[in-house]
């Protein structure tokens, strides 16, 4: 399935693009090259919702002794993950902007990386 493009307004985003798209690593379209990318703030809270539901299905099916439960959360987790991801919007971002949030990162990574050695 083709995401619409927040550049061009034409579907040229593939599915798996826009699901793992970032700032540092945008999803490009087809039709037009622009770059874009779902907000981190949107990702993640579509990723806690999937595990809020998760869990608490769990603990449900563990309190009552049913195993249904567990499984219709996670047909439910499932659901709302597919949903939300199909309603996720993208947001357009220059290649400069890219550049910046991939310095970002790798700094970020090297202090967890000199962190995680003491």
């Amino acid at each position: 399935m083709k995401y619409t493009c927040p550049s061009c307004r034409k579907p040229g985003v593939g599915g798996i693009a826009k699901r793992w798209s970032s700032r540092g690593a945008p999803a490009t379209c087809e039709a037009c090259g622009g770059l874009s990318h779902v907000l981190a703030s949107t990702s993640n809270g579509i990723w806690a919702t999937g595990v809020v539901i998760v869990v608490a299905s769990l603990i449900g099916a563990l309190g009552l002794h049913s195993f249904l439960l567990f499984f219709s959360g996670l047909v439910l987790a499932i659901a709302c993950n597919l949903r939300a991801w199909k309603r996720a919007k993208l947001v357009p971002i220059s290649k400069e902007s890219v550049a910046h949030a991939k310095t970002a990162n790798w700094f970020l990574a090297g202090i967890f990386v000199l962190f995680g050695l003491n």
